[in-house]
């Protein structure tokens, strides 16, 4: 019962944050004679990234510093045949759009992906870690100190990963907060004092 009430709570707040992130970000994208995708994006924020990778995860194209009316005309012409990704990334979350170049035509995939990262919040020696994982992959934590040893790891496939970091029993430093799932990495540099 406790599984279930949890997965209907996450279920309602993925729901929600997805309705907020439609209305936030209008990442548009559509096909154009000889094989130019036309991207088009409302509302961009300092800090946004557009890439396009191929299915290897190769960065094809990349744009930093995206206006607030942002438009792009990418040419896949020279391209071959397979299926590309269309990345655009803020602070908190990936937006995917899956394109597909078959023979002469391109199709961008009307269902995108909308991956949530990992937040991180530091207090003092603590830092709050927070992941939601709609689809359960495993999820591996691990800090690493300076030398890029582990000093800490868990693994976990829930919904929702909570978990704080107490920094204040470990010698003063940099440390590195890695959460690696089956198709993403994160990473947080944390110093302490």
């Amino acid at each position: 019962m406790q599984k279930t009430m949890k997965t209907i709570v996450v279920t309602l707040l993925l729901v929600l944050g997805f309705n907020n992130v439609q209305a936030a970000k209008n990442f548009d994208v559509a096909v154009a004679k000889n094989q130019i995708l036309m991207v088009e994006l409302n509302d961009a924020q300092e800090g946004d990234m557009l890439t396009l990778l191929d299915v290897d995860g190769k960065v094809l194209f990349k744009e930093e510093q995206l206006g607030n009316k942002f438009q792009k005309s990418l040419s896949l012409e020279l391209l071959s045949e397979g299926t590309y990704y269309l990345h655009l990334e803020d602070a908190n979350t990936i937006y995917t759009k899956e394109i597909v170049k078959e023979n002469s035509s391109v199709i961008v995939k009307k269902d995108s992906q909308i991956i949530f990262k990992p937040t991180f919040k530091q207090v003092k020696n603590q830092v709050k870690l927070s992941f939601t994982n709609p689809s359960e992959e495993n999820t591996q934590v691990f800090v690493y100190n300076a030398k890029g040893e582990i000093v800490s790891s868990l693994r976990n496939s829930d919904l929702v990963l909570k978990k704080t970091f107490d920094f204040s029993e470990v010698p003063a430093g940099d440390y590195m907060i890695a959460v690696l799932t089956d198709s993403r990495s994160f990473y947080k540099s944390v110093s302490t004092k």
